[in-house]
């Protein structure tokens, strides 16, 4: 049996190990494996896809999955309101009376092909927390298709993963994408054009510029709007592929690079949205929303 142990901490710098788990548990050639969340004192909707994208993958190869519950009372509690143990048949208690555009949140699902009720109920959260013009409400409606359009074209897999989260306390929505198919780099060496792109880190980087993307005719303008709503909201974004994991951090003007040693093999793609009710958004072209 293989035993893989959580930290007490998961957030993007904390990530690595739960990748490093997600390579081991998916390549070991051990029947069963023992999920040991015991530790686990802080989650975010990152470290929850990444986990639930471990068991389902293990699942799927017919390993046995076993798993401790944490020891601390608010992660665990946190694990039963983003619908974790929901996905397993554990739990279906809050499912019920969960209200996604007033709390801000959409509790953790696994999702197929284009899903217009999804990124309608993502607008929707956006439209209720921030304060955004009919023209930025569908900006974002486009990019979110685009997004999602891309993960069905390129990812060369149907089925993803979603969850969006709300921090009052913190005025921050926090969004996580990921699917599990071939990864940027080898989406991009699907045109000749991108071929010769060898670094996962540049394949990052070149997903997000207006006009890239594999697949011919007007494309590439899903990331690339996002990064620009999220440069303009201060925000962050952070995507992780093959070796590469490429961290923005908008309010504070960084782009930080990093080789992981360990592959993953999908894409993941997370965002931090703040919900400052002060702000407000508006197209250049929409003069009236400012009266």
């Amino acid at each position: 049996m293989l035993v893989l142990t959580y930290p007490k901490k998961q957030s993007v710098a904390f990530s690595d190990t739960f990748l490093k788990h997600y390579e081991s548990a998916t390549e070991t050639s051990e029947k069963e494996i023992h999920f040991d969340l015991s530790k686990i004192e802080s989650l975010t909707p990152l470290g929850v896809i990444i986990l639930t994208a471990t068991i389902y993958e293990c699942s799927r190869q017919k390993k046995i999955c076993r798993l401790s519950d944490p020891e601390n009372k608010l992660s665990k509690s946190f694990l039963q309101e983003i619908g974790f143990y929901d996905h397993f048949g554990i739990d279906k208690i809050l499912a019920a009376n969960f209200d996604a555009v007033k709390q801000g949140s959409i509790q953790l699902r696994k999702t197929r092909g284009l899903d217009p009720m999804l990124i309608e109920t993502l607008i929707e959260i956006l439209n209720y927390h921030l304060r955004i013009s009919p023209g930025v409400k569908g900006f974002l409606q486009m990019s979110l298709i685009e997004t999602m359009t891309n993960i069905i074209d390129h990812s060369e897999v149907e089925d993803y993963f979603v969850c969006c989260w709300m921090y009052p306390q913190k005025k921050q929505i926090r969004l996580c994408i990921a699917d599990m198919g071939i990864g940027i780099k080898a989406s991009l060496h699907k045109s000749e054009k991108y071929a010769s792109v060898l670094n996962d880190n540049r394949a990052i980087m070149l997903s997000t510029e207006e006009g890239v993307s594999s697949r011919p005719g007007r494309a590439g303008l899903g990331l690339s709007h996002i990064k620009k709503f999220l440069s303009v909201n201060k925000g962050q974004m952070c995507i992780v592929s093959g070796k590469g994991r490429v961290f923005w951090k908008f309010g504070q003007n960084k782009v930080l690079k990093q080789n992981m040693n360990q592959v993953f093999g999908g894409t993941i793609i997370k965002m931090v949205i703040n919900t400052e009710k002060e702000w407000r958004y508006f197209l250049a072209s929409e003069k009236d929303y400012l009266f």
